[in-house]
């Protein structure tokens, strides 16, 4: 019994090291050999990726994986295939405006840095813009908020298209208010030019853009009326401000300014009708139900917050845009998931060769 013992456990001891130094079973089963055994181990490091083939494979991987998180083909639709039926007070209201302005925009800016250069404005404006009427042509109407809670009310007269999604803007007369203390109550931008883009949501009727601009203001009537002189300015500043601070001037400014949240209300309305429409609409995804529901959450706080608004709003935006260039780029050339069964990295082999008689 003791040597019987003792063989058990000598047994149980070289058991692990014969595992590791052969390939093969114990002796007490039917011989046999395990794949790793017969294929050259010069097979297995060929096949395997090397670091340059993995970088190169991994926005592939990236966008696979984010394609089975989103479904990414909502992407490729657009928000005007679920827009509910227009209510009849606003189809004949669209009608009318359409006559005046084709296109409509509520501006509200993120940011900007501005300048004068020999009385010549000049600045760049980064924005969230919410396009209530799209177009490509005519007279547009923006809305602008400032981040101070002024308004300002422009128009766009002209767009030349460029490459790259840029354009050329002609920039039209606008009615400029301010609640700096100190400053008029009402300026005026006389013309400008301005190079703008933007990126566009499919998913909502939002973009967030960028202007680079340049324009003529009443305060280059001021800047260039010092070139004749310090009396031609005094004349200047005087007659603006007999007219810019006049009780009428100071009116329009107020309503200006009280537009900004009754507009800002409608479009909040419109967005929930939208989203109420969009949940029951058998087509739509879960991402463009989830899109329309955040929107209008978005736009209901901007009435009462509207920083807090307009940043969720250009969240909404970007995510969305990344989430389109992800599908454009790599949804449809996701990589397959396991390993590749037609050769290596998913090359098909050469065909056989025919032996040699």
């Amino acid at each position: 019994m003791t040597a019987i013992r003792g063989l058990h456990q000598r047994r149980a001891v070289s058991a692990p090291r014969e595992r590791v130094s052969s390939s093969t079973t114990p002796s007490t089963t039917p011989s046999t050999t395990t794949p790793s055994s017969t294929t050259p181990s010069s097979t297995t490091s060929s096949t395997t990726p090397g670091l340059g083939d993995r970088l190169a494979g991994a926005p592939a991987r990236v966008g696979g994986q984010l394609s089975n998180l989103l479904h990414l083909d909502a992407f490729a639709d657009t928000y005007e295939n679920h827009e509910p039926r227009p209510l009849p007070v606003a189809r004949q209201t669209d009608k009318l405006l359409d006559r005046i302005a084709p296109m409509r925009t509520q501006e509200r800016v993120l940011g900007d840095v501005s300048g004068s250069f020999f009385g010549i404005g000049v600045g760049v404006t980064v924005s969230q813009l919410d396009l209530i009427r799209k177009n490509t042509h005519g007279l547009e109407l923006i809305q602008v908020v400032n981040p101070d809670g002024s308004s300002n009310i422009e128009t766009v007269l002209g767009r030349l298209s460029l490459s790259h999604n840029h354009r050329i803007e002609l920039q039209g007369p606008a009615l400029n208010t301010s609640l700096t203390p100190g400053d008029l109550p009402v300026g005026a931008r006389f013309v400008g030019v301005g190079l703008t883009s933007d990126i566009t949501s499919a998913m909502d009727h939002d973009a967030l853009s960028y202007t680079v601009e340049v324009k003529l203001t009443e305060r280059s009537v001021i800047e260039l009326a010092t070139l004749g002189g310090a009396g031609a300015a005094a004349i200047a500043a005087d007659a603006l401000e007999g007219i810019a601070g006049a009780g009428v001037a100071a009116v329009v400014a107020d309503a200006v300014l009280g537009a900004v949240p009754l507009l800002s209300a409608t479009l909040a309305i419109a967005s929930g009708r939208r989203a109420w429409h969009v949940l029951h609409d058998p087509t739509a995804s879960r991402e463009m139900k989830a899109f329309a529901v955040a929107h209008t959450l978005g736009d209901t706080v901007r009435v009462f917050a509207p920083l807090a608004g307009t940043a969720i709003n250009a969240t909404l935006v970007g995510v969305a845009a990344l989430c389109g260039w992800v599908h454009i780029r790599h949804a449809k050339h996701a990589a397959p998931v396991g390993p590749p069964s037609t050769g290596d990295h998913g090359v098909p082999p050469p065909p056989p060769m025919s032996p040699v008689p």
